[in-house]
């Protein structure tokens, strides 16, 4: 199993633009990736940003600041902590700090979407400038 997804994300990475360094991922390779079954997605903003831009498609909205944050994240990947996993917040602070907090709970491929869904300076143009697809946010009905 490790193997094959070394081989997925090897793969992956022979085709996508060169990463700034490790666990760095652009946001046009997370989607294609996504495209292709081989990651999943988190964003890590509020509601109420996720209520302004949408989510990423086919994302999970988990806020990075909720005290479920990794029980959440396992939920995402079924419980296979081996699954890659990328992360996203606005603009690249946030998600570094998620990928962080997985890594330390033991996901073990885990990859930080720096230049978030606005885009930064150091990092690129961002999922929405790029022209990425976004999933309406639907709150929960209470």
């Amino acid at each position: 199993m490790r193997f094959l997804i070394g081989a997925l994300l090897g793969a992956t990475f022979m085709t996508a633009p060169a990463c700034a360094d490790p666990g760095a991922l652009p946001a046009d390779s997370a989607w294609q990736m996504v495209q292709r079954g081989d990651i999943v997605v988190l964003d890590v903003r509020t509601p109420t940003e996720w209520a302004m831009t949408g989510l990423p498609r086919d994302s999970h909205g988990i806020n990075v600041k909720d005290r479920d944050f990794i029980a959440q994240a396992r939920g995402a990947v079924l419980g296979d902590l081996e699954q890659p996993i990328a992360v996203i917040c606005r603009s690249g602070k946030r998600s570094r700090e998620a990928a962080s907090v997985l890594e330390k709970a033991g996901f073990t491929h885990v990859f930080d979407i720096r230049e978030g869904m606005v885009g930064n300076d150091d990092s690129g143009d961002g999922w929405l400038k790029r022209g990425l697809p976004t999933d309406p946010f639907i709150p929960p009905y209470k």
